[in-house]
């Protein structure tokens, strides 16, 4: 009985198979127009180093990237004004540093200055209210500081800074 089934099932379907062009998987044959070859790829080669930089681009241009840099800035100032406030309360360090000149300077180099005294919290802002984000430091130049000069400004006082980009003239 078993084998009758075998028999009749091949039966059936050698016609339905040979109908359909011979096989279950293949569609068309290979000398048949309606299904021409697949087109060829057309490849780009672009180094590794090429595509990191086009990313890196794409991620500082991602304002998403600049407000997190910006929270972990924000994180790492408060560490450290904790820090500074501990110290000048075991009496490790002086409370009050004397503001430098800061005024057309390169805003990376402003900050440095800044830390070196002890000081970490910090304004930086769009001197020419555009409100942009200052991603890369170094590309900027300080045109106001606050508190001025010459003052005597405690550690955990807010400093503002103004800036412009290096091309740009201070307002």
């Amino acid at each position: 009985m078993r084998a009758i089934r075998i028999t009749l099932s091949t039966f059936l379907l050698g016609p339905l198979l040979v109908a359909c062009g011979g096989g279950g998987a293949q569609v068309g044959s290979i000398g048949s127009t309606e299904n021409p070859p697949a087109e060829q790829a057309v490849a780009t080669r672009q180094s590794e180093s090429d595509l990191a930089d086009q990313r890196e681009r794409e991620r500082q241009d991602d304002p998403r990237t600049a407000q997190e840099q910006r929270r972990d800035e924000a994180r790492d100032v408060a560490n450290k004004v904790k820090q500074v406030a501990d110290e000048v309360k075991r009496g490790i360090t002086q409370s009050h540093f004397t503001m430098p000149q800061l005024v057309g300077r390169n805003l990376q180099n402003a900050q440095d200055q800044l830390q070196k005294r002890g000081s970490y919290l910090l304004d930086q802002v769009d001197a020419t209210s555009q409100h942009r984000f200052q991603l890369l430091d170094s590309d900027w130049k300080v045109c106001h500081q606050s508190p001025r000069a010459g003052a005597s400004v405690l550690k955990t006082k807010l400093v503002r800074l103004e800036a412009v980009r290096l091309d740009e003239s201070c307002p």
